[in-house]
C-alpha cells in the first residue's frame, strides 16, 4: 500500500479498482440495456471465450452457461438473469470450463444508476466451497446414520435380552422343575412351558418383522403393510387403514424398502406422539411417480420446534428418500394432526 500515498484520493480510488478488476479471479462483465457485452476482464474472458468482434451477451453466456439454479431444478433457463430488470440481485449458476464440465458459479447481477441502461454482472467459481460443505455434510450424514444404527443395536439388545432370554431362562428353570413334579402336575407344568414358548416364539416372530419382513421381499408392499398393520393393531390397539392402487405391483428393492420403512417411521411417530388410535395411509402410482401419504387426526406439533425423541426418525426418512431420488414433505399444526407425504419418481 506505501506505493499508493502519493496518489491522490481519486486516482488511488480509480488505480485500486483497476488492479482490482485485472488481478482478481471473479468474472467481471460489463453489460448494455440490449444485452451485448461492452467490457470483460482476463478472467471472465478465459471462461466465456469471446471473439473479437464482442458477439451478444446471450450467444456467448449460452454457449458456456448450463443453466441457474432456482427453486424448481438446479440448472434450468426458466429464471436467467438475462430476463431479469431487478437490481441487486444474487444466484447461481453454472458454467462449462475449458473441459466441459458443470461449475459452480455465484453470480450478482448490479445496474449502475449513473450510466443508463449499464449492468454488471460479476461470477466467482465457488467449487471448492461446495466440494467442503459437501464434505462436511456428507460427515454429518455418517455421524447421524451411526448414531442411528447404534441406538437401533440397543433396542434391538434390550428387545432381546427383556423378552426372549428371559422367557428362555423361565424355559430352563420349568424344565428342571419337571423332575420334582407328579404325573399330574407335570401335565399342567408342559402347559404353562408351551404357552411360555409361543410366547417366545411370538416376540422373536415381531422382532424379525421389525427387522426385515419376508413378506416385502416375496410379495410385495401391500402384502408387507397388511401384516405389519394387522400386528399393530393387535399389539398396540392403533387401526392403520390403507387405501391404494397398486395391489399386487413391484417395485425396486431400494424404493419398496425406502416406501416400506417412511411408512414405518411416520406410523411409529404418531403411535408415541400423536395421541391417536387410527392413521390413514394412502399409496398412489401415476405414470411418473409414486406418492405415500401418511396422516393422523392428532396432537400435532409446530413445524421448526425441537421433535420430540432424539429427532433421528424424521432425519432418516429424509435420508431414505433422497437415495431413491424422493422427497419427504412434512406438514402438522397443534390440535389438528399430523401429514406425510412422500413422493418418489418413477
Amino acid at each position: 500500500m506505501s506505493e499508493f500515498k502519493t496518489y491522490p484520493e481519486q486516482q488511488l480510488e480509480s488505480a485500486l479498482i483497476d488492479a482490482f478488476y485485472h488481478d482478481t479471479d471473479e468474472l467481471i462483465i460489463f453489460i448494455d440495456e440490449d444485452n451485448r457485452i461492452l467490457k470483460m476482464n482476463e478472467a471472465a474472458e478465459k471462461v466465456i471465450h469471446i471473439h473479437d468482434n464482442m458477439a451478444g451477451l446471450t450467444r456467448n453466456i449460452c454457449r458456456t452457461c448450463l443453466g441457474v439454479t432456482s427453486e424448481h431444478a438446479l440448472m434450468e433457463c426458466r429464471d436467467c438473469f438475462i430476463n431479469r430488470e431487478e437490481n441487486n440481485q444474487s444466484f447461481q449458476i453454472f458454467l462449462k470450463d475449458e473441459m466441459g464440465e458443470p461449475k459452480p458459479y455465484s453470480a450478482s447481477y448490479v445496474v449502475l444508476k449513473q450510466l443508463k441502461g449499464v449492468k454488471v454482472l460479476t461470477l466467482q467459481n465457488i467449487s471448492q466451497q461446495i466440494k467442503t460443505q459437501e464434505i462436511l455434510h456428507q460427515k454429518t450424514i455418517t455421524q447421524k446414520i451411526m448414531s442411528a444404527q447404534e441406538n437401533e443395536r440397543k433396542r434391538i439388545s434390550r428387545e432381546l435380552h427383556d423378552s426372549v432370554i428371559q422367557e428362555l431362562l423361565n424355559v430352563s428353570v420349568d424344565i428342571r422343575l419337571l423332575k420334582y413334579k407328579t404325573e399330574e402336575e407335570k401335565e399342567k407344568h408342559l402347559q404353562l412351558m408351551e404357552g411360555t414358548i409361543s410366547r417366545l416364539m411370538d416376540d422373536i416372530r415381531n422382532l424379525s418383522l421389525e427387522l426385515r419382513p419376508s413378506s416385502l421381499d416375496d410379495l410385495g408392499l401391500v402384502a408387507a403393510f397388511k401384516s405389519h398393520f394387522k400386528q399393530l393393531e393387535k399389539s398396540y390397539g392403533l387401526e392403520v387403514i390403507m387405501d391404494e392402487n397398486i395391489q399386487d405391483m413391484r417395485f425396486s428393492n431400494e424404493i419398496e424398502t425406502s416406501v416400506y420403512r417412511i411408512t414405518q417411521e411416520a406410523i411409529l411417530n404418531a403411535l408415541k406422539y400423536a395421541n391417536v388410535d387410527e392413521v390413514n395411509v394412502l399409496i398412489q402410482k401415476d405414470d411418473s411417480e409414486l406418492t405415500v401419504e401418511i396422516s393422523d387426526s392428532g396432537d400435532g406439533f409446530t413445524p421448526g420446534e425441537t421433535p420430540k425423541g432424539s429427532g433421528l426418525g424424521l432425519f432418516g426418512m429424509q435420508e431414505r428418500a433422497a437415495i431413491v431420488n424422493g422427497h419427504v414433505e412434512i406438514n402438522s399444526e397443534k390440535g389438528k394432526g399430523t401429514f406425510v407425504t412422500l413422493t418418489i419418481p418413477l
